[in-house]
């Protein structure tokens, strides 16, 4: 049972929820539960969060996951975690930071810790896709972090110091600002934003 319930699973992956493991096999919510844990017994599938697995045993990339943990919401990488993703910072995020049109949490994984962050619809873009892993651009990143920092802080947040890439787009920054509504959110991100471009180096 568990060699050919793997079979059809395999299909359906990497990732699957047990709702669709029991419709794919045919059994039950719990029946599909109970197979998921002998699976993974069997190092046949590994756990990710409550009612997402991974089948198979190969390497997984915690990052290229997101939208599996934001479900049904899109979401990509984004702030200082997109920010050391492009050489900017040097300092390594303990944390896989995300962009979604989700709501703002923390979701603990066997792969790793997500921290969410809501974005409304008309700041939500400006990635691009790298390795399978949807990742902010330089500009996004930078302008995601303060733009949340403003919202959640009220104030400016210290953006650690940027080495900015050459083809790095400021005019860009600006397009991005002109979508905030809040002009004090928008006086805000501005305020952030200049701070670490004037402590950026190239």
């Amino acid at each position: 049972m568990s060699l050919s319930s793997f079979a059809t699973l395999s299909r359906l992956g990497p990732t699957v929820t047990t709702g669709e493991a029991a419709a794919a096999l045919n059994i039950s919510a719990s029946q599909a539960s109970r197979l998921m844990r002998t699976l993974e017994a069997q190092a046949m599938a590994r756990h990710v969060r409550y009612g997402l697995w991974i089948i198979g045993s190969d390497p997984v990339d915690a990052r290229t996951l997101i939208e599996d943990v934001t479900r049904p919401y899109p979401a990509y990488i984004s702030f200082t975690s997109a920010l050391n993703a492009h050489g900017m910072i040097d300092q390594v995020p303990r944390e896989i930071s995300v962009a979604s049109l989700d709501s703002a949490k923390r979701v603990k994984t066997e792969l790793g810790t997500y921290a969410i962050h809501h974005l409304p619809p008309a700041l939500f873009g400006g990635w691009m896709e790298r390795d399978g892993v949807k990742l902010a651009r330089p500009e996004k990143a930078l302008f995601d972090l303060a733009y949340v920092s403003a919202v959640h802080r009220g104030r400016p947040h210290r953006i650690p110091e940027l080495e900015l890439p050459a083809e790095f787009d400021r005019d860009e920054l600006d397009r991005w600002l002109t979508r905030i509504e809040s002009p004090r959110v928008r006086t805000l991100v501005r305020r952030g934003l200049r701070y670490a471009l004037n402590r950026a180096v190239r």
